[in-house]
């Protein structure tokens, strides 16, 4: 029997670039104040993972004078969902381009595409794996001593970007590539959408794999990781304040939308990243409900502990 072919089933990276020309800020930021474990590097390029992940990288990041997100990738089941997908997405108008194996290293051959009014996004069906940094056989699933007193995330959990069009860009994601809205924001007047959280596979933490957010096309809202509980985000913020990094004034807090509790902080070049931990449990069926917030109640979705004095810059991209 046959494996049933599901399209896109993770999400595999994220990949931008900051003006950085040797990449030494952001090693410094990313391996001793973030934790995350280089697995390769060129010149002008690095690619990490976290710790609790088994592929050959989830962020990789590139050295450029015009800085930006690049492109987010997902990994789909085969090579036949691939083609499948690529004749999907050009039967709705959009170009896509083919690539071979090796273009990204570590990724097999890839199509790549922009959404509309949205980023640029890469499908594959191959990705090397280099096995988890605590082993397969028998693991102890404590974080590496390289990386202990710092955040140490377990996982990217979604990457969330701009829409100067956010109705296009999630009916593209829902209608074309599969994606379940998880919750969106909607005007309180016409019922018009602003903001939507959406997955593709089950998840229980944070459900979502990308997020659209209000704003020029294409850009980078935030990247978000995920940590165990709570009580490891109020140590993580410790950490991160004693390594100079500066928290953003609506963290740690819990946030409705999304139902998770998180740390907001940036990188040394502005670059908004959170630490995530619970979450309302989604899961893909033809039953599954959206929760819906209003706009009027859009603050407190997003701080619940501190609606009234939420920085409105939260709602900016910042790459």
């Amino acid at each position: 029997m046959s494996l049933k072919h599901l399209g896109i089933n993770r999400l595999a990276y994220v990949r931008y670039s900051l003006d950085d020309p040797k990449l030494e800020k952001t090693r410094v930021f990313y391996k001793e104040k973030l934790g995350l474990m280089e697995t390769s590097s060129s010149q002008t390029s690095i690619q990490m993972r976290c710790w609790h992940e088994p592929y050959a990288f989830t962020t990789m990041i590139e050295a450029s004078k015009s800085p930006g997100l690049t492109e987010i990738g997902f990994q789909v089941r085969d090579s036949r969902d691939l083609e499948n997908l690529k004749e999907k997405i050009e039967a709705s108008g959009i170009d896509v381009l083919s690539e071979l194996d090796g273009v990204i290293k570590g990724v097999g051959e890839s199509i790549a595409f922009n959404i509309p009014h949205g980023p640029r996004l890469r499908l594959f069906s191959a990705m090397n794996q280099l096995g988890y940094s605590t082993g397969h056989t028998s693991p102890d699933w404590v974080t590496p001593k390289s990386i202990r007193g710092t955040p140490a995330p377990m996982f990217l959990n979604h990457v969330a970007v701009t829409s100067d069009n956010p109705q296009a860009s999630v009916d593209f994601l829902t209608n074309i590539l599969g994606f379940y809205i998880s919750e969106k924001i909607v005007t309180d007047d016409s019922g018009k959408l602003m903001s939507a959280l959406l997955f593709r596979m089950s998840k229980n933490v944070g459900g979502q794999e990308i997020s659209i957010f209000p704003g020029p096309a294409g850009k980078l809202h935030h990247i978000a990781y995920t940590k165990d509980d709570a009580s490891d985000i109020l140590l993580d913020g410790q950490y991160l304040r004693n390594d100079g990094v500066n928290i953003e004034i609506m963290g740690p807090t819990r946030q409705l939308y999304g139902n998770t509790f998180s740390l907001h902080f940036r990188d040394d070049f502005g670059v908004r990243l959170e630490l995530c931990s619970g979450g309302r449990m989604t899961d893909p069926h033809p039953e599954f409900k959206p929760v819906v917030w209003t706009e009027s109640q859009a603050t407190r979705a997003l701080s619940f502990y501190d609606d009234e004095n939420m920085d409105t810059n939260f709602l900016a991209y910042s790459l």
